[in-house]
């Protein structure tokens, strides 16, 4: 039951001609999404993946535009990257193993106390796929890499509109906000240069992917939305570390 891609804020749901009714949304629901507007909902309790890394409190890893010790690329970022390479010695590719899972929440509307306070997302978000790396002189011997060994375009995008509404009532005393997660394909390792036989010195690299799913009868799903709230803020993410 794995879903992927996650989408971050686009179009107004003022472009709409007839907004539809807004979908009331409990603490404990999770929205899953799809395109054409479809979704279904279920008890938080129901999606096992939600429910415990909530529970856990253990972040996933973490995106690559978040961590201050990478250079992260994502769209005409990568398809323009054309900089050489200037070798001083051998460069090699060392894999980890592939890995997938729900990513860091991704804000999706305001930030409110309740009192309790009814919030409403209608729009949609958008994300792209990344190449993160910690030396920027690596870049392209690791994108010509990627090109050999996986068949995924790391400059692709996606954006969606959600014209539906969904509302939600953050209990009094309480923050809380919509929050999105995405299932995220990952591909890292560590670039090594040196001379074969002598000293040599490791660069981290990590490549983030998401791509549609079949959840049940929802056909492509796109992730997952649902209320993360807490009693601080600024609100902390319910599923990653650090806030919204």
């Amino acid at each position: 039951m794995h879903f992927s891609q996650i989408l971050a804020l686009a179009s107004s749901a003022a472009l709409v001609a007839a907004a539809p009714a807004p979908i009331p949304v409990g603490v404990d629901d999770v929205i899953l999404y799809g395109k054409g507007g479809r979704y279904t909902m279920m008890k938080r309790s129901d999606f096992d993946e939600v429910d415990m890394l909530r529970k856990s409190g253990v972040a996933p890893p973490k995106p690559g535009y978040l961590d201050d010790t990478l250079i992260t690329l994502t769209g005409d970022e990568i398809v323009k990257s054309n900089a050489t390479v200037q070798k001083r010695g051998t460069l090699l590719i060392v894999p980890n193993p592939h890995s997938r899972f729900l990513g860091w929440d991704v804000q999706t509307s305001a930030v409110v106390k309740g009192a309790p306070t009814t919030i409403t997302i209608s729009t949609g978000y958008s994300v792209t796929n990344s190449i993160s790396v910690g030396s920027s002189a690596s870049f392209s011997f690791l994108k010509g890499f990627l090109s050999a060994t996986v068949n995924i375009d790391y400059s692709k995008s996606w954006q969606t509109t959600q014209t539906q509404q969904f509302n939600a009532e953050v209990p009094a005393g309480k923050y809380g906000a919509f929050v999105t997660n995405a299932w995220t394909n990952r591909e890292s390792g560590n670039i090594w240069e040196g001379t074969i036989g002598g000293a040599g010195r490791l660069t981290y690299y990590q490549a983030d992917s998401f791509e549609n799913k079949r959840y049940g009868d929802l056909g492509w799903v796109d992730g997952v939305i649902t209320l993360c709230t807490g009693v601080t803020f600024p609100l902390r993410r319910c599923i990653g570390q650090g806030t919204l």
